[in-house]
């Protein structure tokens, strides 16, 4: 009886320093936590211009936290990729300017030195993935040392700070790509851990669930690629990001069916979107034509292709090689209808 006791005594007290532990990094604020929390939610629903109108709010009400900056160019890029289309990265840059500016007299606070870190390395965070994305690789390796540095400060003055783990446990599997030099060490393991901790937090989830089902493709961890990918999907539906990792997912997992589905539910939602994402559209499309060509009905495969070389107008206006796609689907059309 006194084991049981005891046992239960040990639970409640980790259950109870665990809270603590997320509590002391959630915004003290009540009302900035919730604005936030919903700017998330509507980006995950990609409602992008009301997400925008909130975290324009946190910057009104609390124009010397960096908080509100950060998530807004955090929404800029997240629609540039949902999208694909013009970026300005001028207002992106300029943002994370903010975030660096305000996160220097909290990293001069002792009581605030951690937070102070966090900022700054997730602002150079977002300038490395732009930078990379952007074909600057070089800058892309700078930000992205820079942005560990910070991080790794951040939780050595605080190891329970779960919110930075998700960008550090990112930043360590990815360089571990590059153990083979010999001061690298591989830390991947170490850089999955972290993610995964990182998850429970409710700024973080759904930033931990995409670097996660993009590490777990990457090692052919497919099932646990496809958990996160259905934790969130469950939530977001719709979500075009989600539905993206899970159609690259079930393709290399060589799983039809379920690839099949996840396909048609891209594209619907693709063709739902404010903006629709031309180079995503004909990707979908050009799967659906091969799909109705194994089911031998060539006459849906030929609209499909036609559909996609009726893109044409959009070249050069799109992320993604969407000639090569046009170019792709001319082909299959050409041996359709030779046969």
């Amino acid at each position: 009886m006194n084991v049981r006791k005891n046992f239960f005594f040990i639970v409640t007290l980790l259950i109870i320093t665990a809270t603590t532990f997320l509590q002391s990094q959630l915004l003290e604020d009540k009302r900035q936590h919730s604005l936030l929390l919903r700017g998330i939610d509507l980006t995950l629903q990609q409602q992008y211009d009301s997400a925008e109108t909130v975290f324009k709010s946190i910057i009104a009400e609390f124009p010397r936290h960096p908080a509100g900056y950060l998530y807004l160019a955090g929404l800029l890029q997240a629609r540039n990729t949902d999208y694909g289309d013009w970026f300005n990265a001028k207002r992106y840059d300029s943002l994370l300017t903010i975030v660096e500016n305000l996160s220097l007299p909290l990293i001069n606070n002792k009581g605030t030195e951690a937070f102070g870190h966090y900022y700054t390395g997730s602002a150079e965070a977002f300038r490395s993935y732009t930078k990379s994305e952007n074909g600057n690789l070089p800058s892309g390796i700078y930000y992205g040392m820079s942005a560990g540095a910070s991080l790794e400060r951040c939780v050595a003055i605080d190891s329970s700070f779960t919110e930075a783990k998700n960008i550090l446990g990112s930043f360590y599997f990815w360089r571990s790509k590059m153990a083979w030099i010999p001061f690298i060490s591989d830390r991947s393991e170490e850089g999955i851990r972290l993610i995964t901790e990182s998850f429970s937090h409710p700024y973080e989830k759904h930033l931990a669930s995409h670097n996660l089902m993009v590490i777990f493709t990457e090692q052919k961890r497919y099932a646990d690629a496809e958990k996160y990918g259905r934790i969130m999907l469950k939530e977001y539906p719709d979500n075009r990001l989600f539905l993206w990792n899970m159609m690259t997912v079930y393709e290399q997992w060589n799983k039809k069916k379920e690839l099949q589905d996840v396909v048609v539910r891209l594209l619907s939602s693709t063709m739902k979107g404010q903006v629709i994402n031309r180079y995503a559209e004909a990707v979908c499309r050009l799967k659906l034509a091969r799909f109705a060509l194994d089911e031998n009905n060539p006459g849906t495969a030929k609209k499909e292709l036609n559909m996609v070389i009726a893109l044409r107008p959009f070249i050069g206006n799109v992320k993604g090689n969407l000639k090569k796609k046009i170019s792709d689907a001319e082909d299959l059309l050409e041996t359709i209808e030779h046969q």
